[in-house]
């Protein structure tokens, strides 16, 4: 039954192949926060903290993504024993263009899990995530009103003519998410999940009186964890993101030897149509370092050069004694 439930997921998932220009991350398990709030909490320790740099190369000022969270389980007594709760914050900083256009935002996340057997090898999660958002703007845009046909060039000093009447704007974001998780035995896991974020549409305008409403975004994604062996672990995944008409597929696994304390890593993902992204990685004492980068393969190679976007992660686990947390049973080698 799991395989034909496997089967099913990829086939619907690779239906839907397209891509979008929006900023996302290559490291998935880097940013799980931002990926489903249904994941606070979740983590194979109590504690969880990380944060993760991105920098996407454009033809011409490289846009900069910062992205820093924590969050912890909670297991309180009136929710019985195999129940729990994560808490949770995440912040997002971005840098765009050579405007630029800022965005910054926090967001506070909470989550419930509750397992369906004796030792929550199948469990089920929902989360939700509240937040302010900050949007700031410096006007240093060239606009086809300001070019001067007798030199031939453009010219700060004549007026753009756009009304742009306000440099920054806050606003409120909901996100929800929900997540599955099956240990189907000792060297299985499946797992399934979606979010949609900015569920209450906020306004997104520097112009007064025009509202320009953001578009919900949904995430869905399949992960799957294979124990190979005493020592290595595989963990062939697939993320589809929808927003306005546009959409992303990124599919590929990530390959992992463990030897104590030690853990190498290595990955090959396809963003659909745009990058190949190759990762190396390296855990220690639940220390974890990631490094990625986007090589464009997109018509706009030429333009490009095969330059995508560079991607660091540093994440951080506490685990009581550096073991593992039997509440989120996970497959384990220490």
């Amino acid at each position: 039954m799991y395989r034909k439930i496997f089967l099913i997921s990829i086939l619907l998932l690779l239906s839907l192949l397209s891509f979008e220009q929006d900023v996302h991350y290559s490291q998935w398990d880097a940013t799980p926060l931002f990926t489903n709030p249904a994941l606070t909490g979740n983590g194979n320790c109590s504690w969880r903290t990380g944060v993760n740099y991105r920098t996407q190369d454009q033809y011409t000022k490289p846009f900069e993504t910062y992205n820093a969270f924590i969050d912890k389980r909670i297991k309180p007594g009136f929710i019985g024993n195999h129940a729990w709760l994560g808490l949770g914050t995440n912040l997002y900083y971005d840098n765009a263009g050579d405007g630029p256009l800022k965005k910054i935002q926090a967001m506070l996340f909470m989550s419930y899990s509750k397992g369906f057997n004796s030792d929550n090898t199948i469990y089920g999660s929902m989360g939700a995530g509240l937040g302010i958002t900050n949007r700031q703007i410096e006007n240093n845009y060239i606009f086809d009103n300001q070019w001067n046909g007798t030199i031939f060039e453009f010219d700060p000093g004549f007026s753009s003519g756009e009304d742009i009447t306000k440099a920054s704007i806050f606003y409120p974001d909901f996100n929800f998410g929900l997540h599955y998780h099956h240990q189907i035995n000792k060297t299985i896991i499946f797992e399934i999940g979606s979010s949609l974020n900015h569920i209450n549409r906020p306004i997104e305008s520097f112009f007064t009186g025009e509202e320009n409403r953001m578009d919900r975004k949904s995430i869905s994604y399949l992960h799957t964890y294979f124990k190979m062996g005493s020592n290595i672990l595989i963990n062939p995944s697939a993320y589809y993101i929808w927003q306005n008409e546009v959409d992303q597929l990124l599919m590929g696994s990530n390959f992992e030897y463990t030897q104590a304390y030690l853990t190498l890593s290595a990955g090959i993902w396809y963003r659909y149509q745009r990058d190949i992204i190759p990762l190396i990685g390296i855990e220690y004492h639940l220390f974890k370092l990631q490094i990625s980068y986007d090589v464009n393969i997109s018509k706009e190679h030429t333009a490009s050069n095969y330059k995508g976007g560079m991607e660091i992660s540093l994440v951080k686990s506490f685990c009581s004694g550096n073991r593992v947390d039997k509440t989120c049973k996970s497959l384990q080698f220490h």
